[in-house]
């Protein structure tokens, strides 16, 4: 606050009376924002876990962040005048183009082909973006050879393509959704030698790297530390996340926080020197990226409105309308993915002079008509990307017509994932579940054994689904055992606490049991199943009017919803006895 009473301004990258800055901001903010931003998430993601679950938290990073921080680019694309002008048609026609592409994939259940594009097209998104910073930090101090920027770029794709061929539970992911594509299978030894031939090639990378820092120090031309930091920092990261996490959702959030971070600074910060520089930017940014702290927040609030908005679709079950929100949201991340690779050319003299980059070798921002038809022709790869996998999934769903057909392929797909990763815990997890579903017990607690083998007995989902296994084959002891763990290591478990209450009152411990009933209820007040439990347990106990409390709970509950109506025979029928038994 200063003398006069009025706030100071947020840190912004203001122009330097001393001439260029070796930083976008200033060293503290870009090593809170840019480089060193993983120090403060790491611990703030260890308090997150201690209060929410890891699905919690994976939602909410998604939804706010991962959806959220769309809108800034959005800002840059449509609130800033001249560049608007310079691509009016792209900026038009595209998201019209996307929204069309997705629609009909949502309708038609066919959107498994989209999910393949969303997952590779992000992978690049998050490599560029972080290439972009390096490639920001060289010109900060006047570097601008080309070898360098090559080097640069092969050196984070190959790491950033190494955490991702590294990482059990992102190649599993990608994996399961190309299958679901009607993707054929691959064999288990092909993965492992793509795996091995990565790194090798990601090896030889390094070394030429290294090589030409080397050499440079030999010419006098040492690299720019500021430019290695960032470097090393976000790919150790992007291991860290990817390779080094056993949960592959808690290492998705990770890195989703982090490259959100960086991109609300630098949008924020590029469109303030904007402002300063060009009175044409236009009335919205003129209004938004004011210095003032007021307008921080203002922005900081859009962003998470957007991804309030993106996250409604998880809010109704109402399909029509579900399907209308996810394509608006794959519409949305499609556009952010596509105006990045062009928005912010580093090269240009108007995205430099937004960096506050005096680059005279830099190009005029003209854009001829034979670029726009270039332009043009790199959509056929997504097209084509697009319908082939939507057709190969019809295909499938043509020629496996019956659904003993599909689910015989479905269970094969998971054999041969797991094969590929065999010790990546989920993959087990996610077979047996599988086989437990078409009745396949044994070979269902085998999988549900490996899966608990492999994550060192953590895997509460192992639990729980080894528990189920084991009290359908009448194991009430082991399965009681199984449960407990589950509840150990996820105590919000409406399920397990459900299945513990359910086994409990098995073996006529009806005190134990009514307690993880109960427990089960105050997570999930109109979980009818629990109430349908209470009900029998109070009944067999002589409570009648508590059991018929919780009985005619359970069939309100049940009256209307989906399924075959055993559930809502069974508490009909308990409430009948109970009556019978209270006359």
């Amino acid at each position: 606050m200063s003398q006069s009473g009025s706030v100071a301004p947020p840190p912004t990258a203001s122009a330097e009376a001393a001439g260029p800055s070796r930083w976008i901001i200033s060293a503290g903010w870009d090593i809170v924002l840019f480089i060193g931003t993983p120090a403060l998430i790491l611990p703030l993601m260890w308090l997150s876990r201690q209060r929410f679950s890891d699905q919690t938290i994976y939602a909410l990073v998604t939804a706010f962040g991962a959806t959220g921080h769309h809108l800034p680019g959005m800002m840059r694309a449509y609130g800033d005048r001249a560049l608007f002008r310079r691509f009016r048609l792209r900026f038009t026609l595209v998201p019209a183009l996307l929204l069309a592409v997705s629609l009909p994939l949502l309708f038609t259940e066919l959107r498994q082909g989209m999910m393949v594009v969303l997952l590779f097209w992000g992978f690049w998104h998050g490599l560029m973006q972080v290439y972009g910073f390096v490639r920001i930090y060289d010109a900060k101090v006047g570097q601008h050879d080309a070898r360098t920027a090559t080097l640069d770029w092969w050196l984070c794709f190959a790491w950033f393509g190494a955490g991702l061929v590294n990482s059990d539970g992102r190649m599993f992911q990608i994996l399961e959704v190309f299958y679901q594509t009607g993707g054929p299978v691959i064999p288990a030894n092909w993965f492992g030698g793509f795996r091995t031939a990565w790194n090798a090639l990601t090896l030889l990378i390094t070394l030429g790297f290294l090589g030409h820092l080397v050499g440079g120090l030999s010419r006098n031309r040492p690299a720019n530390p500021v430019k290695l930091a960032t470097l090393a920092l976000s790919i150790a990261y992007w291991w860290f996340a990817m390779v080094m996490i056993d949960n592959i959702v808690i290492g998705l959030a990770l890195f989703e926080i982090f490259h959100d971070v960086q991109y609300l600074a630098i949008v924020w910060v590029f469109n303030q020197k904007r402002v300063d520089s060009d009175p044409d930017v236009g009335s919205f940014s003129q209004f938004l990226f004011r210095r003032s702290w007021a307008m921080l927040g203002l922005y900081v609030g859009l962003v998470l409105g957007y991804g309030f908005l993106g996250n409604l679709q998880a809010q109704t079950d109402i399909k029509p309308l579900q399907n209308t929100l996810v394509a608006l949201v794959w519409t949305s991340t499609l556009l952010h993915f596509y105006l990045d690779g062009f928005v912010w050319k580093v090269r240009e003299r108007g995205t430099q002079k937004g960096l506050g980059i005096d680059d005279p070798q830099g190009t005029d921002d003209s854009r001829p008509l034979t670029e726009g038809m270039i332009h043009a022709m790199k959509w056929i790869p997504f097209v084509g990307a697009v319908l082939l996998l939507t057709a190969s999934q019809w295909w499938q769903r043509g020629v496996h017509a019956t659904p003993e057909e599909r689910d015989r392929l479905e269970t094969l797909r998971y054999e041969r994932l797991v094969q590929a990763v065999p010790t990546y815990d989920h993959a087990h997890l996610t077979l047996g579940t599988r086989r437990a579903a078409a009745g396949d017990f044994a070979a269902a607690r085998r999988s549900f054994t490996f899966a608990l083998k492999f994550s060192h007995d953590n895997n509460a989902a192992a639990h729980y689904n080894l528990g189920l296994v084991l009290a359908g084959q009448k194991e009430f002891a082991p399965a009681i055992e199984h449960y407990k763990k589950s509840l150990s290591l996820d105590p919000r478990s409406v399920e397990s606490h459900f299945a513990l209450a359910a086994a409990l009152q098995s073996q006529s411990q009806t005190v134990d049991a009514e307690k993880h009933f109960l427990a089960a209820l105050e997570f999930n007040p109109d979980f009818a199943a629990a109430h349908l439990g209470l009900g029998g347990l109070y009944r067999s106990t002589g409570q009648f009017q508590q059991a018929e409390q919780r009985l005619l709970r359970a069939i309100e509950l049940l009256e209307g919803t989906p399924g075959d109506g055993r559930d809502l025979r069974a508490a009909r029928d308990q409430l009948r006895l109970v009556r019978d038994a209270s006359r």
